[in-house]
């Protein structure tokens, strides 16, 4: 599968996650917002690498975000780790998700998988079916530009 579109979008991203560091300044709340984004995405591409191995593998395929939208398990991380630690995570968790994709066949990528969606609150949202070549067109086009663009207005406030 190609994602080279995905993966400059990626690049944008990580550049202005990492043009942010511990020392600048940000209110409590914009700071809240940055560690919580960081975190969010690094479980996300973790999950969706996952689900990508078991398409791989044959086996029906299931994109289920809570872990990624649960309050508790953000908050946990985010009291374990620095700005730098959390980028990171995100750099690598990114790399492993664009290393699954890319070894996708068509096939692959015409399958259909289960999308469950929850809210930032970690409840349940709704269930749908889509193949992965439109999951990943709507990371592409919307879930992560619209990180990357939080992201900078960050940096701008």
């Amino acid at each position: 599968m190609d994602v080279t579109a995905l993966a400059s979008v990626y690049e944008g991203l990580l550049a202005r996650a990492e043009a942010i560091d511990g020392s600048t300044p940000l209110g409590a709340e914009t700071r809240a917002d940055v560690d919580w984004r960081l975190c969010h995405i690094a479980l996300a591409d973790r999950i969706i690498a996952t689900a990508a191995g078991e398409q791989i593998e044959g086996r029906a395929a299931t994109v289920d975000n809570q872990p990624s939208m649960d309050p508790g398990r953000i908050a946990a991380i985010i009291d374990t780790t620095t700005h730098a630690q959390r980028v990171d995570n995100v750099r690598r968790n990114w790399a492993e998700l664009r290393s699954v994709l890319e070894s996708f066949t068509t096939d692959d990528a015409r399958a259909r998988l289960t999308l469950r969606m929850h809210d930032r609150n970690g409840e349940y949202v709704s269930d749908s079916v889509l193949s992965w070549h439109t999951l990943i067109e709507l990371r592409t086009a919307k879930h992560i530009p619209g990180h990357r663009d939080a992201l900078a207005e960050a940096l701008s406030a």
